[in-house]
């Protein structure tokens, strides 16, 4: 859509995981603030962990992360 795809980057600008499990959007996100930015601060948490995501039941509920490509991110 036009307000795009939420997603959390790593700290070290490398992978990134969609959160729109989370919130749909930034939009989203910021309108319901209260209720989603502990959920976005602990996927951030995991994301930057070793093994962020490892085989487990809480795995198969979280989007997986990806490497990050800066250029894809760019607005056409």
């Amino acid at each position: 859509g036009r307000d795009g795809t939420l997603i959390v980057v790593s700290r070290d600008l490398v992978r990134a995981v969609r959160a729109t499990g989370i919130a749909p959007t930034l939009q989203a996100a910021l309108d319901d603030w209260q209720r989603v930015a502990p959920l976005l601060n602990a996927l951030s948490e995991r994301l930057d962990r070793t093994d962020p995501f490892p085989n487990s039941a809480a795995a198969g509920r979280a989007a997986e992360p990806f490497a990050l490509d800066m250029g894809a991110l760019a607005a056409p």
